[in-house]
């Protein structure tokens, strides 16, 4: 029994620009990182994206590693954290001066072992997954992180529609970035909120579960920026999506997602979000 790909989403959010997501499998397993908006001036990676850089790293290890590991999932991501770690001592241009500079991911990771399958997750990825006999449940998202940064699109959102966005850089612009950095500089430590990062023992942290399914299942493996069609937006419930991503493909659903937030929403009075539209990346797959 193997985790087979039916249909991947790779979408950035912006129209040419780049996309801070990534996803893989191998055999076993499946994955989708979503990579965290940088609110540095300057990309310590000397690349386009530092969030990029670790999503892409993070997949490169995966790759490598994942084909012959037979531990728990947390040990299998601690070693993919010290190679992406080696791989920012080698490549980076400079050290971060605070946490909130490094680069940090959400990651929804599956593995499947003989009609189990093993979740990790970090952040504000998610699986949707329905068995052979129709059970449908969910796995992933931090609500800590969510109801916090929703906070503050919130927030955001409001002093937009008070002041006006002229698209020039103002007050309020600046208080969200601030508060945005100290969220960021609770990520990893004690009192805070657990990702994917540069942190020996993070994986430690990360949230786990384990489902018994019956064979044939499908699950949906998602970025929040993908997931916004049901959680944000109501477009669908979660069961709805999964069912949706297999009847229209996930295409299609990119299509519905970006009409919302580029014209029927454009300025984000409705939906509260910082950015127009958020990177989307989904993979959709067959077990057994």
């Amino acid at each position: 029994m193997t985790i087979d790909v039916l249909d991947t989403l790779h979408d950035p959010g912006k129209i040419g620009g780049a996309n801070d997501d990534n996803l893989g499998h191998s055999g076993d397993y499946a994955w989708v990182f979503d990579g965290a908006t940088g609110l540095v001036e300057e990309q310590l990676t000397g690349t386009a994206s530092d969030a990029a850089w670790l999503s892409q790293a993070g997949t490169d290890a995966l790759q490598a590693r994942a084909p012959s590991h037979r531990g728990p999932l947390a040990a299998l991501v601690d070693e993919v954290i010290d190679d992406v770690t080696q791989r920012f001592e080698a490549e980076g241009h400079r050290q971060p001066q605070e946490r909130y500079e490094r680069p940090t991911a959400s990651l929804i990771l599956v593995r499947q072992v003989g009609g189990v399958l093993e979740c990790l997750n970090f952040g504000d990825c998610k699986i949707l997954l329905r068995d052979g006999t129709g059970m449908f449940r969910t796995f992933g998202s931090s609500e800590e992180s969510e109801a916090y940064e929703n906070h503050l699109a919130t927030r955001f959102s409001e002093q937009r529609k008070e002041q006006g966005d002229t698209g020039e850089p103002n007050q309020h612009r600046s208080s969200i970035l601030s508060r945005l950095r100290k969220v960021r500089n609770r990520h990893n430590v004690s009192g805070g909120y657990w990702v994917f990062a540069l942190d020996a023992g993070a994986a430690e942290h990360a949230r786990t579960a384990t489902f018994d399914f019956e064979a044939p299942a499908v699950a949906l493996l998602m970025t929040d920026g993908f997931e916004a069609l049901a959680g944000d937006y109501g477009r669908y419930t979660e069961e709805e999506l999964l069912d949706a991503a297999l009847a229209k493909g996930l295409t299609a659903l990119k299509d519905e997602l970006r009409h919302i937030e580029r014209e029927l929403d454009p300025e984000a009075h409705q939906f509260p979000r910082f950015k127009q539209s958020d990177d989307a990346t989904a993979m959709l797959v067959k077990i057994g």
